[in-house]
């Protein structure tokens, strides 16, 4: 039975008892006290009831940290793989950046010798490897070597600003999905 039922039926059963001896009450027994035989089974389920519900709070405090352990393990998990995939991109980005540095050193360079107006001319005509395949000049590879130093280098630039961009873009997709969740943790 439920507690509202078993409060219902008790003060049912107290009153139809009050209502039935009050009247044929004499003056003896008017002075004795009345025991209700339900008080006794009332305080004993308002006592199970309280374990109860100390009992259900307690196994949604252990599920709640639980939950919470769980969470953090997640958050972990996602934060590494973020972590993993923005240190290899780093990585790839700290080798282009050295690889646009030793291309500028290059281009910047300047040859002991330049190339004569005739060869300046065929270079502009034949290129440059047709040109050092004609005169054997290493001027003419310096040169080539400088040119194309210099042709690679917007092209590295390039690359490295996708790779910063890839970055911050893991960073921002992190911060979206579970920025807000770990303050939690």
């Amino acid at each position: 039975m439920k507690l509202n039922e078993i409060l219902i039926i008790g003060g049912a059963l107290v009153a139809a008892l009050v209502l039935s001896k009050g009247r044929g009450l004499s003056s003896s027994t008017a002075d004795l006290p009345f025991i209700n035989p339900f008080t006794s089974m009332l305080s004993k389920v308002q006592a199970q009831t309280v374990q109860k519900l100390e009992s259900n709070i307690g196994t949604l405090e252990s599920v709640r940290q639980s939950n919470l352990g769980i969470a953090q393990s997640i958050l972990g998990y996602e934060r590494s793989l973020a972590d993993v995939n923005i240190s290899q991109i780093k990585t790839e980005l700290d080798k282009t950046q050295s690889y646009i540095g030793a291309l500028q050193k290059r281009a910047q360079f300047t040859p002991k010798y330049g190339v004569n107006i005739e060869q300046a001319k065929y270079i502009n005509q034949f290129g440059i490897d047709a040109a050092y395949k004609r005169w054997q000049d290493p001027s003419i590879k310096q040169v080539a070597n400088i040119r194309q130093a210099q042709s690679l280098i917007p092209s590295a630039i390039a690359f490295s600003q996708k790779q910063q961009t890839e970055i911050d873009r893991l960073e921002e997709e992190y911060q979206t999905r579970f920025g807000g969740l770990s303050r939690y943790g």
